[in-house]
């Protein structure tokens, strides 16, 4: 009889977990732990999917989102700086971006390693891919990005745009990679990736990433945002100002 009613206490929990998942996103640099944890994720996926062998690193942060424990999406972010060129100047050549985004090389930063979890229920991917892009933000605010560049198939980048409503778009001067490119399916199908970017400042963009902790909120997922960052302290006033007037005002 106990145990009759264990069992069901059990199928129970579980049901109750599939229809209100509760997820962590962890927004940390590359020394957290978790950020090994996504890693770990991102390389298995890559080397299922796309027979990497070398999944090339070099990031400083990593957005991850866990679930009940499992480490489930994974996305890096790699800055830019005088001395160091992001991974896609390698391929695309040294500030490829000049025709798109006028401002300063150290604003701009880029996405890759984005990875799911084969084991998520289909239901559930999508709202994955919003908190990964809600972390994305969240940085691009706490380290003044203000553009962000990634290297991309199409058939992710129609998921990002038609169906989540991001207002990323492709640089059609630099529709080739340069040079050597890693020996994988990633890099080599008929189809080679692109070169895509995304204005963290775009009004589309917030106004997506608004309506994604809208639908979270609504579909019952339950979303802990865990930065563990470090930052320097602003005012309320301050943050506004500086990401939200002057965006609508250049716009």
């Amino acid at each position: 009889m106990e145990s009759s009613a264990a069992n069901f206490l059990q199928q129970a929990s579980r049901r109750q977990n599939t229809l209100n998942p509760r997820m962590e996103v962890h927004i940390v640099d590359k020394n957290d732990i978790f950020y090994k944890k996504g890693r770990v994720l991102a390389e298995e996926v890559y080397r299922k999917v796309w027979k990497t062998e070398h999944l090339i690193d070099g990031n400083d942060y990593a957005i991850v989102i866990s679930q009940n424990g499992s480490v489930v999406g994974n996305i890096n972010l790699q800055l830019r700086s005088e001395k160091r060129l992001l991974k896609s100047e390698i391929f695309f050549g040294q500030e490829h971006w000049q025709n798109y985004f006028p401002g300063s090389p150290t604003n701009v930063a880029e996405l890759s390693g984005l990875a799911l979890s084969d084991e998520l229920q289909s239901e559930i991917r999508r709202p994955i891919m919003m908190m990964l892009i809600l972390g994305t933000q969240i940085l691009s605010r706490a380290l003044d990005i203000q553009f962000y560049a990634t290297i991309q198939h199409d058939f992710l980048m129609r998921i990002l745009t038609k169906s989540l409503q991001l207002p990323f778009f492709r640089n059609d001067n630099s529709s080739l990679p340069q040079g050597q490119v890693p020996d994988d399916l990633y890099w080599n199908r008929q189809e080679s990736p692109k070169l895509y970017y995304l204005d963290t400042k775009n009004n589309e963009a917030i106004s997506a990433c608004a309506s994604f902790f809208s639908y979270l909120h609504i579909a019952g997922i339950q979303t802990s945002f865990l930065p563990r960052i470090k930052t320097n302290n602003i005012p309320f006033s301050t943050f506004r100002k500086n990401w939200y007037l002057e965006t609508i005002a250049c716009h």
